[in-house]
């Protein structure tokens, strides 16, 4: 079984904003999925991580595109609670809206800690203020 990670790469793009891939593996299933996005909202995500749970029904979510085609992708990034008593994880599902044999999905969960999604929030926002190098993170290194 290979690791879990989750990992952000910025690519060239001549805009304001960022168009950036995503990529993410809980050990059994992988997928990547580039998207567009501005910096100030994924540090605000970041933030968002940094401070979760508020309560146990509290979920932090970054949610691009739909499903249905009107938009070139989808991209969904959730951190929750999944019991009463903390346990934690992410549900990573990313969908590139193409046709026929070019289609590609894939919707995987990657069980972590609260403390792992903390540090996915302050990677982030590092990362968002030096975004040379790919942000990798792993649910074990907290």
């Amino acid at each position: 079984m290979a690791n879990a990670f989750i990992s952000l790469k910025r690519l060239l793009y001549d805009d304001s904003a960022w168009r950036v891939e995503i990529s993410a593996s809980n050990g059994y299933f992988s997928g990547v999925q580039d998207f567009y996005t501005e910096p100030e909202d994924l540090d605000a995500l970041g933030a968002d991580f940094y401070k979760f749970p508020h309560s146990i029904q509290d979920e932090v979510r970054l949610e691009l595109g739909d499903r249905t085609g009107k938009w070139a992708y989808f991209v969904l990034v959730r951190a929750f609670l999944f019991d009463s008593v903390g346990h934690a994880a992410i549900e990573f599902a990313v969908d590139n809206n193409a046709t026929s044999l070019d289609h590609a999905q894939t919707s995987f969960f990657i069980r972590t800690e609260v403390s792992a999604i903390n540090n996915l929030g302050q990677q982030l926002q590092a990362w968002v203020i030096a975004h040379d190098a790919p942000l990798i993170w792993s649910p074990h290194a907290a």
